[in-house]
């Protein structure tokens, strides 16, 4: 009796211990996601509170330096001509821009200095003081820029071709070197975002490894806690493995949430900036004068057009990725859509686009997404036929109830290594982090759509040379084979 006394209170103290471990894991799991919580906080406000208003006012002091430039060219012009009240009024401007440009950077500046006393690490410190050498670089090549144009005004007039030549030479030198000190600055605040996010995803990285360390640490104490548990009451010990495998599977849940969750902010950030950068440039090009108010207009609306497009098809593949991507089916002809799309494709003597295409045909589906699909995919080939012919064709069978669609190039093939995988996302993305033509999202999205018609599609490699890409979707929804040949009959 005594013995079996003793049994129970080692058994219990087992227990006990196990369960204060177990506490202590997770009270370390709790403290560690909240430090780690607590340093993202801090990495993402300086992106926020710093990165945002510095990109903000270095686009303004290049914008104000160009504006001051204009306004100097301006007051020489009129000054040439003796138009004395535009003169006065040009100078004024440039003043004027002079302490607009002064403000913003000490503006800056005091931005940049409040966050040196922010507790960050070492390397952001570095930054920050760089970004503040630049700063101040570049007011003083300002200040002498301001100097020299001052020079210029009361030079004016005195005939002196010689010195005129000189300062004004000296004016363009500090014009440049302003111009290529503000686009390092921006490069400094880039560098310094880069950096930031890396050392988010850094901690991030960190805390999930420790949190796993922590989990797998407690998850093997719980089954010492399982098997102490057996010698009272087996039915606990079932509970807890049942309990256990529950919490495994949400937590796998949960990371493939995280992963979906990641590649749409990585797919987001990559593709809404790419049509940023040639909308600055045609800007930048029409403030130059370089180039027509109408033709930078005319630039800045194709690349929002592209903008928009790319926001659309991210938000498709998010609807794909949730299962939630909705049709608007109606009845239309197959055969007219193709003709129509291949018809606004601007051909060449090296690439030729023909059609074969059966016509009296009409099928149920959504005519917006399956003119998505097909675009896509001769876009596709487009991309990889340099020389050659890219045939579309089409093959129904009443019977079957099913139509397909074929596109064929003679162009270079799909890679051996991406062909298994052509339909996922990223596809193009090679076994070394190389990356083949495209962002490897536009055939995820064809076979989206396609698999949300009820069709099938697939790819493969021509014997000769080039590929090709075949879908097939339902003719009519909701009908047989009889019902389909009496509607088409009829």
């Amino acid at each position: 009796m005594m013995k079996m006394d003793n049994h129970k209170t080692s058994t219990s103290l087992r227990i006990g211990i196990s369960i204060a471990m177990i506490i202590i894991m997770l009270g370390l799991a709790i403290f560690l996601n909240i430090f780690t919580t607590y340093t993202i906080t801090n990495q993402m406000k300086v992106l926020s509170d710093l990165n945002i208003p510095i990109t903000q006012g270095i686009s303004r002091i290049y914008t104000i330096q160009q504006m001051q430039y204009q306004s100097f060219d301006n007051a020489i012009s009129y000054q040439k001509i003796d138009n004395s009240e535009n003169y006065k009024f040009s100078k004024n401007q440039f003043e004027s821009y002079t302490n607009q440009f002064d403000y913003q950077i000490t503006k800056i500046n005091e931005l940049t200095n409040s966050f040196l006393n922010y507790g960050l690490d070492d390397d952001t410190n570095k930054d920050l003081s760089s970004i503040i050498t630049n700063l101040n670089e570049i007011q003083s090549i300002h200040t002498q820029y301001v100097q020299k144009a001052t020079q210029i005004f009361q030079a004016q007039g005195k005939n002196n071709v010689k010195d005129m030549s000189v300062m004004q030479t000296g004016l363009e030198t500090n014009q440049n070197q302003l111009n290529l000190k503000i686009s390092m600055l921006d490069d400094d605040i880039q560098k310094l975002t880069n950096a930031l996010e890396t050392k988010a995803d850094e901690s991030k990285q960190k805390s999930v490894t420790l949190q796993a360390v922590i989990i797998i640490s407690a998850g093997i104490i719980s089954l010492a806690l399982g098997y102490f548990l057996n010698l009272i009451n087996k039915d606990l010990v079932q509970e807890v493995i049942r309990k256990t495998k529950s919490l495994q599977k949400a937590n796998r849940k949960l990371e493939r949430i995280n992963v979906l969750k990641d590649d749409f902010i990585n797919i987001a950030s990559h593709e809404l900036k790419s049509p940023l950068h040639p909308i600055y440039g045609f800007v930048e090009l029409a403030q130059n004068g370089d180039m027509s108010m109408g033709e930078a207009l005319e630039g800045i609306s194709k690349q929002a057009r592209q903008l928009e497009e790319v926001a659309n098809r991210i938000l498709d593949i998010g609807r794909i990725d949730n299962g939630i991507l909705q049709l608007s089916y109606e009845k239309f002809n197959l055969s007219d859509l193709l003709s129509e799309i291949v018809s606004s494709y601007r051909t060449n003597e090296k690439i030729q686009i023909k059609t074969n295409l059966e016509k009296g045909i009409d099928i149920e589906a959504d005519r917006v997404r399956m003119g998505q699909v097909i675009r896509n995919l001769i876009n596709n080939a487009l991309k990889f036929t340099e020389d050659g012919i890219i045939q579309v064709t089409t093959l129904h069978d009443l019977e079957k109830n099913l139509v397909e669609v074929t596109i064929s190039d003679s162009g270079s093939g799909i890679h051996p290594d991406i062909l298994p995988n052509l339909f996922n996302k990223f596809a193009t993305r090679g076994p070394k982090t190389e990356s083949w033509k495209g962002n490897g999202l536009g055939l995820y999205l064809c076979r989206g759509i396609i698999n949300a018609h009820g069709g099938h599609i697939v790819a493969y490699n021509n014997k000769e040379s080039g590929a090709t890409i075949k879908f097939t979707i339902p003719i009519m929804r909701h009908l047989n084979a009889k019902e389909l040949h009496q509607k088409i009959m009829n």
